[in-house]
């Protein structure tokens, strides 16, 4: 995701799916809630209208009872039961049908039914009512071994101001009662005695009650507590449905708009990305210093500007590439001319005493003429040897030829070194570190051995008393890095800074060329040469590409 290209493609894309993700997101979330909150509403509805509902039930059953309680023909039969009159019973099952119950039975003082009513389903048992339960104050609990609970209370049937018995009846929340109230209201309803066992459903054995339903839950507060409870479920499948086929409509919209969006995202990011990669290719060819191809861009306005500022300074840098490149030559001449003529004339100083002592000694016909000759040859002899050295390593600077590549073995170096340096090994005073195993790269290996020979050397001059210059290596997995220690003083922050400079040395003596050659081997082997000194010594370590690039 780094190149403009592709995040062009990404942004096409995003911009295509996210509006409709959000758009479906809002409404599937609307739509879900908005069904919730019916079916919660609805819910409430219905519990609220069931608690109303058996409150009122509650207060009429208690009415109904105290009403039968006091009627004189009830008292009549209870007290009497004359031989041929009517019997309690069928007075009981007559008030029963006109007062809607569904238990109605007389009990004796003691509490034993002594006549009810019939049943709602044949072989049920009938309604027994604790004689401890308080006058006219109703209660849910169950009746005998039915399912379901029953609304039930009591009164008293007085005689000459005496209880000689008690009226009880009973209205039964069963299945039935629960699927007729909870159809009404388009609900399951769920209802539990106070220790919260369930006594009646309306759910089918089967069903389960999931995320697609909403549930609420509401007491039955009659009488004392623990209260019966009541649940209603209201599903919400059908929306679920809804919202899940919304769902599967939007990705099927998300798949068909990628699948748009991605083609003319890559047609249109092409269209923009690709003179963006001109203008990135053009600067990088500008890093390179390849300032002669100019830069010419079609139908885009916008960059117009750019790609004239970039023009103009590709011209600016060649202009001041061809400048500098004289400029450099002409110092680079007027150093090495003063260089040259600085060094000559350090020579011809001795050169001239001595020619003069010479000339002196001849004309004065000195007995010691012979011995003052021969000092004047030696001196003249290595003055001129001097100016030859000099001259050749001005020679060899100034037509340094391009490197020749083959494969050259490091083991093959270290033998050179060795040749050279036999002395100053058995000394103690070099030590060369061979590698393990032999190490082939591909270099001039002319070259490389006259700079590691220039490095070494230095070294050893660098050192006072006792010291050593350590040569080893050490190679990665692209490079070769060989490393020339010495123990000597080190060197200063503005010695290390002009170190590579044509004409810079640390020594009395020498031309200041030794590094400069050096540097200019390495880097046309495409490696690298640096240096880190200190007071303890001094390190230069090389740098050599074992897969060189043809780039150069």
């Amino acid at each position: 995701m780094k190149s403009l290209r592709s995040r062009l493609i990404l942004a096409f894309s995003l911009l295509a799916v996210i509006p409709l993700a959000i758009a479906m997101l809002f409404l599937t979330g609307r739509i879900e809630s908005m069904v919730r909150a019916q079916a919660a509403e609805r819910l409430g509805s219905a519990l609220g209208g069931m608690q109303t509902q058996v409150a009122g039930n509650a207060r009429q059953i208690t009415g109904k009872l105290e009403i039968l309680g006091r009627d004189p023909q009830l008292k009549r039969l209870y007290l009497l039961r004359p031989t041929g009159s009517r019997d309690l019973s069928e007075f009981l099952a007559e008030r029963q049908f006109l007062l809607g119950l569904d238990f109605l039975s007389v009990a004796d003082s003691s509490g034993a039914v002594v006549a009810e009513g019939p049943t709602p389903r044949a072989g049920d048992p009938g309604l027994t009512v604790s004689k401890e339960l308080p006058w006219s104050t109703p209660v849910v609990g169950t009746v005998g071994g039915m399912d379901g609970l029953a609304l039930m209370a009591r009164s008293p049937i007085r005689y000459q101001s005496q209880t000689v018995g008690s009226v009880q009846g009973a209205l039964l929340f069963d299945g039935v009662f629960l699927r007729r109230l909870g159809t009404a209201a388009g609900v399951d309803l769920v209802l539990r005695d106070g220790a919260g066992r369930i006594t009646a459903t309306t759910l089918p054995e089967s069903s389960a009650v999931g995320h697609t339903h909403l549930t609420q839950t509401v007491s039955l507060e009659v009488g004392a507590p623990p209260h019966a409870t009541i649940t209603g479920i209201a599903s919400t499948a059908a929306a679920d449905r809804t919202v899940a086929s919304m769902q599967l409509a939007s990705l099927l919209l998300g798949l068909l708009g990628l699948g748009i969006a991605i083609p003319l995202a890559i047609l249109w990011s092409s269209q923009i990305s690709r003179p963006v990669e001109r203008l990135a290719e053009f600067s990088d060819k500008l890093a390179r210093g390849n300032w002669e191809e100019p830069l010419t861009l079609q139908n885009v306005g916008e960059l117009k500007t750019l790609v004239e500022a970039l023009d103009r300074m590709r011209l600016d840098l060649k202009s001041y590439r061809d400048k500098l490149v004289t400029s450099e030559r002409q110092a680079a001449w007027s150093q090495m001319a003063r260089k040259v003529a600085h060094e000559v004339k350090n020579p011809l100083t001795p050169i001239a005493i001595s020619v003069a002592d010479l000339k002196r000694s001849y004309e004065q016909k000195r007995p010691d003429f012979p011995v003052i000759l021969d000092q004047a040859v030696r001196t003249i002899g290595e003055e001129v040897e001097t100016l030859r050295h000099l001259l050749q390593e001005f020679s060899d600077f100034g037509r340094m030829p391009a490197p020749v590549l083959a494969p050259c073995r490091f083991s093959d170096l270290m033998r050179d070194l060795e040749a050279l340096y036999g002395g100053d090994i058995t000394a103690g005073r070099l030590i060369l570190a061979r590698p393990r195993e032999e190490i082939t790269f591909a270099a001039d290996s002319g070259q490389i051995r006259q700079a590691l020979i220039n490095l070494v050397k230095n070294g050893l001059e660098a050192m006072n008393g006792d010291g050593r210059v350590t040569v080893s290596t050490h190679v990665t997995s692209d490079a070769l890095e060989i490393s020339v220690a010495d123990s000597g003083p080190g060197l200063s922050k503005e010695q290390r800074a002009n170190l590579f400079v044509p004409g810079f040395t640390t020594k009395s003596h020498g031309s200041g060329l030794g590094l400069t050659i050096v540097e200019r081997i390495v880097s046309d082997h495409q490696g690298t040469i640096s240096v880190e000194a200190a007071g303890g010594g001094t390190t230069f370590r090389i740098r050599l590409p074992l897969a060189r690039s043809d780039s150069k």
